[in-house]
């Protein structure tokens, strides 16, 4: 038992150790990163492509009369290359994309609780309050998409280095205070 929970924390402490490396990386490097990513989206992509551009001739002809996989295939191929070509286009439109999509979503809130003040439901002006700060935060996306990329890279990599330091601490508690831990888990079987 003390073994299985040493050896757990080490690993622990190894995975810690890094994802700290990697958050980091993600601080200092952000644009990096963001461009590594999306190109490893366009090789997915691609795989993905070919799979279902492949797989499309290998079906029977009534099989193929429903099914869009010869399209499908050269989509996602042509898309796969855009991103592993054009990745800067792509850095750049992904946050407009977002910004919109946070703008949609909290119209419809808004004309939501707007609806709700009509019925004179007690909740509806924090709807407003919430709907009205989102959509502005979906502007600022738009207006300045790619700093907001890499501050919300930069972000991930400040929460990553806190969040598995604060691993490793409870970890190392965990490693020095073992025969604690392994006599009162022991206890408890025995008292079964």
């Amino acid at each position: 038992m003390k073994e299985i929970i040493k050896k757990k924390e080490i690993k622990g402490i190894f995975a810690s150790i890094l994802l700290i490396v990697l958050g980091i990386f993600l601080i200092m490097k952000p644009d990096e990163i963001l461009k590594t990513l999306i190109q490893v989206m366009g090789i997915i992509l691609l795989l993905m492509g070919a799979f279902d551009f492949m797989s499309y001739f290998k079906m029977s002809d009534e099989e193929k009369l429903f099914n869009y996989g010869l399209f499908k295939g050269i989509m996602e191929l042509c898309i796969g290359i855009l991103f592993i070509f054009r990745f800067e286009v792509l850095t750049s439109i992904f946050p407009i994309v977002i910004g919109l999509v946070v703008i949609f979503i909290n119209i419809f809130k808004l004309q939501l609780s707007i609806n709700l003040k009509q019925i004179e439901a007690p909740s509806w002006f924090i709807g407003v309050m919430i709907s009205t700060i989102s959509i502005i935060l979906g502007i600022v996306i738009i207006l300045n998409p790619f700093e907001t990329v890499k501050l919300l890279v930069i972000t991930s990599g400040v929460i990553i280095v806190v969040s598995e330091i604060s691993n490793i601490i409870y970890s190392i508690m965990i490693l020095t205070q073992l025969k604690k831990i392994t006599k009162v888990v022991q206890e408890i079987i025995s008292e079964e």
